[in-house]
């Protein structure tokens, strides 16, 4: 069984909270409070080229889950689950008319656009309805994500193309992962189990949540490991790496602080992998 090593990592007080904008209609908020409900299924597929990083698949939505599997062919398979609640039907037939997902395709990139009054200026604010897009997306494996939901979470399984994953409200849960990118949520976890470990520069941030990664073998990296109110864990041995520490006068007297902010690397070093929590853990793990 291996031992997860703890590694010291000053923190310093933070009272600044920062809270989320929602997007929200102005009706109620719980599911069983709305009077009307409808759903449609929509399937789509596109052709596009195989290949890592020939292909890309773009979503980007405000409110509903987003689920990529990759596999082989050559093909973009996307199967959405529009769930439209509302007051009256007259606020469902809005419902229906105003927010659509729009599915286009230039050349191997296809995106996936939730279209909603308040992208033109015209907020929720007068609207008493609820809409949600579930996405459910197959992928050839290669393909390069660039995922975006502002409430709901998002899940990729085997794909070893590069990644942009973003989600305000919802947790990010990638497996068998070939590339290297972005994740970042404000309230959620991140949990990512890679394929291959990073090869070039990757980021994982979170506002109030974990990050645990689950790298192939032990790596050979350089981390920036920065947390507020949590511990730092590895699997594996680290050493300190030279922190720029920056001063500041106080009275006749220079006042140094790092913050929550360590540097650390493991085995010979190597890409840049940045992991950055507020109010949460980190955790390094080796499934070797």
């Amino acid at each position: 069984m291996k031992r997860a090593i703890a590694i010291s990592l000053l923190t310093l007080p933070f009272s600044l909270l920062i809270l989320p904008i929602l997007a929200r209609s102005s009706s109620p908020s719980n599911d069983s409070d709305w009077r009307e409900e409808d759903r449609e299924t929509i399937h789509k597929t596109f052709k596009v080229a195989s290949g890592e990083n020939v292909a890309k698949l773009i979503s980007d939505q405000i409110n509903g889950p987003i689920r990529v599997t990759g596999g082989s062919g050559s093909e973009i398979q996307v199967t959405v689950e529009k769930r439209m609640r509302a007051d009256t039907k007259r606020d469902l037939d809005d419902a229906k008319k105003e927010v659509k997902l729009d599915m286009t395709q230039e050349g191997n990139s296809v995106k996936l656009y939730e279209d909603t009054p308040d992208r033109h200026g015209d907020g929720w604010h007068n609207r008493h309805y609820s809409v949600v897009f579930e996405c459910d997306i197959q992928v050839p494996s290669g393909v390069a994500l660039d995922l975006h939901t502002m409430n709901g979470s998002i899940e990729v399984k085997n794909t070893s193309g590069d990644y942009k994953v973003h989600t305000m409200n919802g947790k990010v849960e990638m497996d068998d992962i070939g590339g290297t990118g972005s994740v970042e949520t404000m309230n959620g976890g991140v949990h990512v189990a890679f394929s291959r470990n990073p090869a070039r520069e990757s980021t994982f941030r979170t506002m109030n949540g974990s990050v645990d990664l689950y790298f192939h073998s032990e790596p050979d990296a350089d981390f920036n490991l920065e947390t507020m109110h949590g511990g730092v864990f590895a699997d594996f041995d680290v050493t300190t790496r030279p922190t720029t520490v920056k001063g500041e006068i106080s009275g006749n007297r220079f006042v140094y602080r790092t913050g929550g902010n360590m540097k650390v690397r493991a085995g010979k070093g190597g890409p840049e992998i940045s992991l950055h929590t507020m109010n949460g853990s980190i955790r390094l793990h080796s499934k070797s």
